[in-house]
């Protein structure tokens, strides 16, 4: 019996429990620094809170620290490390290869009193496209690696049947226009780097688009601005590939967004599950029943996209 994940995004421990109560099997959120929501950080006492609400039910806390870290802070990237196992921090994700440098050579050292170190997942920054890229980082450490929402099924299945680690997919949320996050054009447009959390949103502005003489073809429109994404129906199909982790977008939304969208998909998820013989489970063991009927289309979006999932370009743009 394999199990799954409903993964959601937590601004803040209050909206990560509302998570929890809502379906989620673990939630992610950041620490004090180093989250790559510069928006969204939160104090290690209300982590710890979180981590043992989320414990009662088997659910998890993952830690976002996924900006890319200076050689200036790698010793408070180590106390932070420290803090946040004591806080009972299940998994620490992460982008800068120091960090899992850290995890090799520090293994076991790094808290003391509430047992071993967090797990290590390779974020969607990581670049993962490739069954190759996927092995290198699975020999590095990783359990888990998040691979880029612009992946096709064939892709998926591709990289699940190449490694033993777990797979992390995104399923909804907003889509940035370049690959997995990887973008340099907030820091070229206004110095602030979207790889150190401070990112501009500069895909969703508004552009005119000029030929090389100059002349307006389209004027003050957001170019560069894609719909969001959602998989909802297309659960079972990650499933099958190789997906253990389906991972809601929205580290920056509000508490109604992630109750709404959570709901969705935990039902989704119980309903491939009820008719999987026994093939799937949940990661957690809480059972959420009656409250609110959850609808996708009442909550902001930019319209709804499974950009290429089935390996072929489609009408992106929002």
């Amino acid at each position: 019996m394999r199990k799954l994940e409903l993964l959601a995004p937590a601004r803040n421990a209050e909206i990560g429990i509302a998570a929890i109560d809502c379906g989620a099997d673990a939630v992610y959120i950041a620490g004090p620094r180093f989250g790559a929501r510069q928006a969204a950080g939160n104090e290690i006492s209300d982590i710890a809170g979180l981590c043992r609400y989320a414990h009662l039910f088997g659910a998890k806390v993952f830690i976002t620290l996924n900006t890319i870290i200076y050689d200036n802070e790698l010793e408070d990237v180590r106390k932070m490390l420290e803090d946040l196992q004591e806080a009972g921090a299940d998994a620490i994700i992460v982008q800068d290869m120091a960090i899992a440098e850290m995890f090799r050579t520090d293994d076991g050292k790094r808290g003391g009193s509430t047992g071993s170190p967090p797990a290590l997942h390779a974020s969607t920054q990581c670049s993962i496209r490739t069954a190759a890229r996927a092995r290198e980082l699975e020999a590095i450490g990783f359990s888990r690696i998040v691979l880029e929402r612009e992946m096709s099924l064939k892709q998926i299945r591709e990289i699940a049947s190449a490694v033993d680690c777990e797979i992390e997919f995104f399923v909804h949320g907003a889509l940035c226009v370049c690959y997995s996050g990887q973008c340099y054009l907030s820091e070229k447009i206004a110095g602030r780097s979207a790889n150190r959390g401070a990112c501009i949103q500069a895909c969703r502005s508004r552009y005119d688009l000029t030929d090389r003489e100059g002349k307006i073809l389209v004027k003050d429109k957001a170019l560069l601005s894609l719909k969001d994404y959602n998989l909802i129906e297309r659960l079972e199909e990650l499933a099958d590939a190789g997906v253990m982790s389906f991972k809601i977008e929205g580290r920056l939304k509000n508490m109604s967004y992630v109750k709404n969208t959570v709901r969705a998909y935990s039902m989704a998820l119980d309903r491939i599950i009820a008719k999987s013989g026994g093939r799937y489970c949940r990661a957690s063991y809480g059972k959420v029943t009656g409250g609110f009927v959850p609808d996708l289309d009442k909550t902001f979006n930019r319209g709804y996209t499974e950009l290429f999932l089935d390996g072929k370009r489609g009408r992106w743009a929002a």
